[in-house]
């Protein structure tokens, strides 16, 4: 029996031993082996990274499109401008730039360009005031007056020198002398044919508002048309009525003698201007209207056939009467003045203006050349 104890209890502590002997190997062993915790944070550190990196790639991509996307340069914005004319050969760079679409074509954008024909600078000015028109054509004296009163506006380029004529239907006028008190036709008070007929008056009659109470207004086809009917036996207007008037069949019109140097063949005669807030908020507007303004020039001198053909449609003419008027040695067209310094000394003189302008910069933008 103890025999057998003896033997139980061996094994039992044997198998206490060999159990302490497992355990402390296990101790062992995971005191030697790395924690497990962090070999399972490297995937999840990388799986960041990677994220990040495909993020970048992606906002790269799209900065790329979005580059690729938009144009080198952005169009400039649609605009709508109106522009006037008078009736007269010398508005011919305006209804060029009409007619060849000159002002869209130097536009970096859309632009609608409305077209009105008006009958006198009062009317024009009136239009450029109320802030309806964005581009005002109109005699020198007009454009002077408006400037130095202080509307919001400045010559932006010339347009023609045209010849004036004053003339009558009774043969028994000849010198201005003889008008008498016969009506005479003009556009309006302080217009271009007023201050060229008052310079005339001077020179001839010693007072340049000798015929100031001889004055009727009407517009330039409307005299021509009294003229024609007796209405008026006095005219003073621009070309082409006073070529279609001393050719017409239905009257017998003759032109007055004026001394030549009272009205010099080349001083600009027609002038437009812009109000100062288009040209210093739109210059890319402003700058199409200048670069269309010389194309149409050189276009004048580059087709006076097809100008003509372009002028005719307004006219009681014909294509090729019209050619020989606009070739006129008085008929000139460029963006360049000449003698509107002179005009307004006179205007001054002669109480037509009571201050004038101490030098061109007063009345012209910084493009415009001459005085």
């Amino acid at each position: 029996m103890k025999k057998f104890i003896s033997v139980v209890a061996m094994t039992a502590i044997m198998s206490s031993m060999l159990f302490m002997s497992g355990c402390s190997q296990s101790a062992a062993q995971s005191a030697t082996e790395p924690e497990s915790a962090p070999a399972a944070e490297a995937p999840a550190q990388e799986q960041t990274t990677d994220a990040a990196a495909e993020q970048t790639a992606a906002a790269d991509q799209t900065a790329e499109k979005t580059e690729e996307a938009a144009p080198a340069d952005a169009a400039l914005p649609a605009e709508e401008i109106s522009i006037n004319y008078q009736s007269s050969i010398g508005y011919a760079p305006l209804l060029v730039m009409k007619d060849q679409g000159l002002i869209e074509k130097n536009y970096g954008g859309d632009i609608k360009v409305n077209w009105m024909e008006m009958s006198n600078g009062a009317e024009v000015n009136e239009a450029l005031i109320s802030g309806n028109l964005d581009v005002g054509s109109m005699g020198v004296p007009v454009a002077v007056t408006g400037i130095m009163a202080g509307s919001p506006y400045k010559i932006a380029f010339g347009l023609a020198a045209q010849p004036y004529a004053i003339l009558s239907s009774d043969d028994s006028i000849k010198p201005l002398s003889d008008i008498g008190d016969n009506e005479i036709a003009i556009t309006n008070i302080n217009s271009q044919p007023h201050i060229l007929l008052a310079m005339a008056a001077k020179k001839e009659l010693g007072d340049a508002h000798a015929l100031d109470a001889n004055l009727t207004k009407l517009g330039n086809a409307d005299g021509y048309a009294a003229m024609l009917s007796g209405a008026v036996k006095c005219h003073m207007v621009i070309s082409p009525y006073n070529f279609m008037e001393t050719t017409s069949d239905e009257a017998s019109i003759h032109e007055l003698t004026i001394d030549p140097s009272v009205w010099p063949a080349d001083n600009t005669a027609l002038v437009s201007v812009v109000p100062e807030a288009l040209k210093n908020d739109k210059p890319e507007v402003y700058n199409a209207i200048i670069t269309a303004v010389d194309e149409a020039n050189e276009f004048i001198k580059a087709n006076p056939e097809q100008t003509a053909e372009i002028l005719a449609q307004g006219y009681d003419a014909s294509a090729e009467d019209i050619l020989t008027w606009m070739t006129d040695e008085r008929s000139s067209y460029s963006s360049e003045l000449k003698g509107v310094m002179n005009m307004a000394n006179f205007m001054v003189e002669e109480g037509f203006l009571d201050e004038g302008p101490a030098s061109i910069d007063e009345l012209v933008y910084d493009n415009v050349k001459g005085e």
